[in-house]
Order: structure tokens, then C-alpha cells, then sequence
């Protein structure tokens, strides 16, 4: 379609609602490194509270990565971000950035190099 002077073009040309089905559709069917699966063979995680990204933000990413989160300490084998309090000390506390960098690379990268220091 030309561009016209002193006229509007129809609503239909600008609709992106078809283009938002179809890249939720192939984002549904995608396959490979893209699979949502990036976090399922990983252990259970704990997301501490005071996290940066919030808390509420890196729980919907891991889980969105294939992860499972828990809601206390104790029933976790990773605890991402400050570890809350003393106890547990068999847990391994991995720094937030871990989680970042595993989605943004496509895969797990190694745990030692992310090691908590408060």
C-alpha cells in the first residue's frame, strides 16, 4: 500500500495480534537449545529473599528454565543469592548471576565459578 497524504491507513495493517500467536505458537513448539528445559536436571533450589532480581523474578525464571524451586531452606539442595541465617551449611549457596548467565548462555554453566560470597 502507497502512502497516502492526509489520510489514515486501516486498522488491519498495524494489528501484530496474528504475529503474537504465531511466536507464541513456535515458542510453544521450539525445540533444542531454545527447550525450556535448562534447569530440569538440577537440584532442588531455594531463592533467598533478599535476591537481586527480586526474588519473585528469578523463582518465575527458574521455573520458566525447567527448575524446581522450594519454599524453606531445609528442603533445598541449591540456595540462590545470601543464605538466611547459619544453619543448613551443607547447602551450596550460588551467587544470583548464576542463574542469569545459565539462561542468557543456553546452558548450565559451572557451579564453582559462582560460589556465594557475601
Amino acid at each position: 500500500m502507497k502512502p497516502r497524504m492526509n489520510k489514515f491507513l486501516s486498522a488491519p495493517v498495524f494489528s501484530c495480534t496474528n504475529v503474537f500467536q504465531i511466536c507464541r505458537l513456535q515458542r510453544q513448539l521450539s525445540t533444542g537449545k531454545y527447550q525450556q528445559n535448562l534447569f530440569s536436571n538440577q537440584p532442588v533450589m531455594f531463592v533467598s529473599p533478599t535476591s537481586q532480581p527480586p526474588c519473585k523474578k528469578l523463582i518465575e525464571l527458574i521455573q520458566l528454565s525447567g527448575g524446581k524451586v522450594c519454599n524453606t531452606l531445609r528442603q533445598a539442595n541449591i540456595c540462590i543469592g545470601e543464605k538466611p541465617g547459619k544453619k543448613y551449611q551443607e547447602i551450596k549457596c550460588l551467587s544470583e548471576k548464576w542463574v542469569l548467565d545459565s539462561v542468557t548462555q543456553h546452558t548450565v554453566c559451572p557451579m564453582e565459578n559462582y560460589i556465594f560470597h557475601p
